[in-house]
């Protein structure tokens, strides 16, 4: 039996866990995203967050995942995903990008 927790019992205690405009279920690198850009409260998924920021979702996450790179505050819960299997929705996202070199 392994000790490793599955995607979705690792998530930032406290945060919501589904998107605010369209209720999906939101990961621990999309917590950390909605972090990044300073929110706290209301959360969304990469692709209402992408859309609310006037980016396509793959454009929106190069370019955070390269911010909080260089944020240790962000960096050590955007690392508790240690590779693609923690994904939890790898169809409905972009893995191949969020964990792609460095990231």
């Amino acid at each position: 039996m392994s000790d490793r927790k599955e995607a979705k019992e690792i998530l930032i205690e406290g945060l919501p866990t589904a998107c605010a405009e369209c209720g999906a279920l939101i990961c621990l690198r999309q917590q950390v995203l909605n972090l990044a850009l300073g929110e706290d409260e209301t959360l969304l998924c990469l692709p209402c967050l992408a859309q609310d920021n006037e980016s396509s979702s793959e454009e929106l996450l190069v370019r955070l995942a390269q911010y909080i790179q260089g944020r240790d505050c962000f960096l050590k819960e955007w690392s508790r995903y240690c590779d693609r299997s923690y994904c939890p929705n790898p169809d409905g996202c972009l893995p191949a990008v969020c964990f792609g070199s460095g990231t």
